[in-house]
């Protein structure tokens, strides 16, 4: 898979943390995990995503020490352990925080280090540096019923990085927070950990506060890896669509077609419809030529317009059956002949509606080219 992890021989890697073909079969004989690799870099923000039930709790619940493994291996710091949780210093941040109400935010945020019996002084002082860091110093006096819900999660947060963890697993700490904090509080956690120097995986279901905060990200389907990689990486160059799918800010249209060249340049037939790319065919499309492929393209690549300026760009009459606006931006959901569908860019001029024939200005040359059968593997997607 694009930017797989691992290791030569019995060599472990320097300072990683993460599991090591690791397999967790819950007691109904459900498979959590198949054999995962997913190794952070020291000081690394990887962040995990999938859809529900993938297993990415599980991940980070292994690395605590809370499932055990069938086999494989847990490592901290590029050493294996099967300690108890209790003594593997990594702090995990669940999704619903839950502070003791009867304490005021210093010392709920200062409690693990008071049950290590930490000097006082020396507890406050960690306590102040990372409320400071958090931008919750002014709430240190107040209880958890009189701060917000996305401020106690920044509290949870703070209450586990004073205990200078080895690992810090997040488990969606933004997930019961609104939008417009939801985004502010990515920043702020992203600028603690990364300050904190803190290797970090970070458990979200929400595409775009993956791409925002991680160096690389790892994508989950039915217990195993599909996907590591850095984000913009994954997004130009996904493993398949259902990857492209899931990072997309909408889903990537499908249109069926045939893999065709002329003159050294591809292009693909759909339907008596020749769409050209007006490029060189890619080495790695040769074997392909005559063959079917199913055309991954992106709300970008298509434009809903009437009028044709642009030569490079091939008209697909399709039938619109949805319309959604965000922000400035309208885009609309269209079928085109047997089984397509594409999602298209809208200037908001068009007025279309659900029902009416719109015009598709397509870019065949953005398309990613993909195999037939579901999910559909990239074999070939444009720089």
């Amino acid at each position: 898979m694009p930017g797989a992890q691992g290791t030569v021989g019995s060599q472990q890697p320097v300072g990683v943390t993460g599991l090591q073909g690791a397999r967790v079969v819950h007691r109904d004989g459900t498979v959590a995990l198949d054999g995962v690799t997913l190794l952070a870099e020291p000081g690394e923000v990887l962040v995990v995503v999938g859809a529900s039930g993938s297993g990415k709790s599980t991940v980070l619940r292994a690395i605590a020490g809370l499932v055990r493994l069938k086999s494989g291996s847990v490592l901290i710091d590029g050493s294996p352990t099967s300690a108890s949780p209790q003594l593997r210093n990594v702090a995990m941040v669940f999704e619903d925080t839950q502070l003791m109400p009867f304490l005021t935010v210093a010392r709920n945020m200062g409690f693990g280090l008071h049950t290590r019996h930490t000097p006082e002084d020396e507890a406050a002082r960690r306590v102040t540096e990372q409320a400071s860091r958090l931008r919750v110093r002014r709430l240190l006096h107040r209880l958890p019923n009189q701060i917000s819900a996305g401020q106690r999660g920044q509290v949870g947060i703070g209450r586990a990085l004073v205990m200078s963890p080895r690992a810090f697993l997040l488990d969606e700490p933004l997930a019961h927070v609104d939008a417009h904090e939801r985004i502010r509080m990515r920043r702020v956690i992203s600028e603690t950990v990364r300050g904190a120097g803190v290797t970090t995986l970070w458990v979200t279901h929400d595409q775009d506060e993956a791409l925002a905060v991680a160096d690389r990200v790892a994508l989950l389907r039915e217990g195993a890896v599909v996907q590591i990689d850095a984000p913009r990486r994954m997004y130009d160059r996904p493993a398949d669509l259902l990857v492209a799918d899931f990072l997309g800010a909408l889903p990537a249209g499908r249109l069926r077609a045939t893999l065709v060249e002329s003159g050294g340049q591809g292009g693909y037939r759909v339907g008596s419809r020749v769409l050209p790319t007006w490029r060189p065919l890619p080495p790695e499309l040769t074997p392909w030529v005559g063959r079917d492929v199913v055309l991954g393209l992106r709300p970008e690549a298509v434009q809903v317009r009437s009028d044709d300026p642009d030569p490079h760009l091939a008209r697909l009459d399709g039938l619109a059956r949805w319309v959604e606006r965000r922000g400035s931006d309208t885009y609309v959901t269209a079928v085109y002949g047997d089984g397509n569908r594409l999602v298209a860019r809208d200037s908001g001029r068009s007025g279309a509606r659900p029902g009416d024939l719109v015009p598709l200005l397509v870019d065949a040359s953005r398309a990613m080219v993909c195999e037939p059968q579901s999910p559909h593997r990239v074999l070939f997607a444009p720089a």
